[in-house]
């Protein structure tokens, strides 16, 4: 029995830029989507709303890459490994995802020949050059953290599917207690009786 092959197999990575997406894959019926009446980007389908959320980070190169890069591996990801649009991921699909990060496979499909880095037209372009490391898989999920939320609160979501995780505790801050020694108070204690 052969399983079934997924709507975006047929497709290659290539950089978000110059990416179409089969319009079955193209989240404008994404399951996640919000049924606001008011939507706050003008965004109908998963490329235009991440495109959207990019634009807010153009005046600053380095974040940017790193978020244009974190986006695209999500979407390339779900369109053609998960077969099916980004606004239709759940908390499950993107656990299954934070494992994929771990070692991309179809490795030739996925990560750069050797490792190099390519140019963005480059048909050897790919958008992994390997592995990520826990830093680094740790550093994604928090950029896609910030996209899902933003895409929730700009009305294109209707929920975070990365909002179910397990978030670090905040552990506050140690408790300091100061305090004089008995022999000093008591001379705090004189000096202000003598004044």
């Amino acid at each position: 029995m052969t399983s079934p092959v997924p709507p975006g197999a047929a497709l290659r990575p290539q950089p978000i830029d110059t990416l179409t997406v089969p319009a079955a894959l193209d989240g404008r019926a994404g399951t996640n989507r919000s049924t606001s009446a008011h939507p706050q980007i003008a965004a109908t389908h998963d490329l235009d709303a991440v495109r959207a959320w990019l634009a807010r980070f153009v005046d600053t190169p380095t974040t940017f890459q790193n978020y244009r890069k974190e986006a695209e591996r999500l979407l390339l990801w779900a369109v053609i490994a998960c077969g099916k649009p980004l606004s239709s991921l759940t908390h499950e699909d993107l656990v299954v995802y934070r494992q994929f990060l771990l070692a991309p496979a179809p490795a030739d499909l996925w990560c750069a020949n050797g490792g190099r880095k390519h140019p963005r037209g480059d048909p050897r372009w790919r958008p992994f050059y390997g592995p990520l490391s826990a830093a680094s898989q740790r550093q994604a999920m928090v950029i896609l953290n910030v996209m899902f939320s933003w895409l929730v609160e700009a009305g294109y979501l209707a929920g975070n599917p990365l909002a179910l995780s397990r978030q670090r505790q905040r552990r506050p801050a140690p408790r300091v207690t100061r305090h004089l020694a008995p022999p000093l108070w008591q001379a705090v204690k004189d000096a202000i009786a003598a004044m």
